[in-house]
């Protein structure tokens, strides 16, 4: 049996696109809206909440095919200051390289490998498409 981080990967775009939209309601506080999939597979998730007492909030979730480095943190991190990002999260279906974890720490970036992000969208409710094309019954 496939792992759910694998059938993620091979998702067409759309269906990752859309399972990174329902990834969204995580932070139910936020309006969401995902962006279509890159060339390489990518899908970034703008989050924003309005606040009447200051300007709006936002973060960013960026769900990946390819393997998180180092250079990518790096790049996530100063997008997330120069945004003034509430939150940053970078999320793969494949692996996180050890000093990328390390980096993200220290920067104001969630990262999350495959296993990581099946695991946080299960605890969320968020559901994982299954082996056959429908959704994971651990989910609905």
């Amino acid at each position: 049996m496939r792992h759910p981080a694998d059938r993620l990967a091979a998702l067409p775009d759309g269906e990752f696109a859309a399972f990174a939209a329902r990834l969204g309601r995580i932070w139910p506080e936020f309006e969401a809206a995902a962006s279509p999939a890159t060339p390489d597979g990518t899908v970034e998730v703008s989050l924003a909440r309005r606040r009447s007492d200051a300007p709006p909030e936002r973060a960013v979730v960026s769900l990946r095919r390819e393997p998180v480095t180092l250079e990518d943190v790096n790049e996530f991190a100063v997008f997330a200051a120069e945004r003034d990002l509430s939150f940053a999260v970078l999320a793969t279906v494949d692996e996180v390289d050890p000093d990328a974890t390390r980096r993200a720490r220290a920067a104001p970036v969630d990262v999350y490998d495959g296993v990581g992000l099946v695991s946080l969208a299960r605890d969320a409710g968020v559901a994982v498409p299954a082996a056959d094309g429908g959704d994971d019954p651990e989910t609905e």
